[in-house]
């Protein structure tokens, strides 16, 4: 091929507009999407964290009012909040409460892993087991230990957790974002009761 030849071939640029937009147009539809995306789960996580912490608030203000019809409100106001977004196909929202008498009780004693297996090792006859924050000096490392009832009495601890299988706005990212067509956002909140003689509205 001749010097001409080649210098003809690449002075020869009709349609490279179109090529370029061919290969960066999916590129850049993708960076679009997955921001858009990315934006939905925070603003999801967002609502549902203020919705978990204001419907506990609420639910610990008026302590006259009945265990189940605190719940139902509870759980109520938390799903009005969450009602503007889509959730995956037979999904629906998840509200677990677990009551404890101290905070103390709300939480497993913390432990050093010593041998990194991600895991609490008790004493053996060969091993004097991992050191842990012995929080009510029993010698034993103390697990939380729920007791009975939804959001408790006066005085108690009421851990909250909800979860939110929020379902993608372009189906193409759910590898990506989630699986199966969704991600699933999680909130919690622990409070404990305070009864107040003005009952609060949800």
């Amino acid at each position: 091929m001749t010097m001409r030849r080649l210098h003809r071939l690449f002075a020869h640029k009709h349609g490279i507009a179109a090529v370029e937009f061919a290969v960066l147009a999916p590129v850049m539809a993708l960076l679009i999407a997955s921001t858009v995306e990315a934006g939905q789960i925070m603003m999801i996580r967002t609502t549902l964290e203020g919705a978990v912490g204001e419907a506990a608030r609420a639910a610990i203000a008026d302590l006259a009012l009945s265990d189940d019809d605190r719940d139902t409100a509870m759980r109520a106001y938390i799903g009005k909040r969450m009602s503007p977004y889509n959730m995956v196909e037979g999904g629906e929202l998840e509200i677990e409460t677990k009551v404890f008498r101290t905070f103390g009780s709300a939480y497993p004693e913390a432990y050093q892993d010593l041998n990194g297996n991600g895991q609490y090792d008790p004493p053996t006859e060969s091993f004097p087991g991992e050191p842990f924050d012995d929080r009510n000096r029993n010698a034993t490392r103390d697990l939380a230990v729920p007791v009975e009832g939804k959001l408790g009495g006066p005085g108690d601890v009421v851990a909250y957790t909800a979860v939110f299988p929020a379902r993608v706005y372009f189906g193409f990212l759910s590898g990506i974002f989630g699986k199966d067509g969704g991600f699933t956002v999680r909130a919690s909140a622990v409070v404990r009761n305070e009864p107040v003689v003005k009952a609060a509205t949800l």
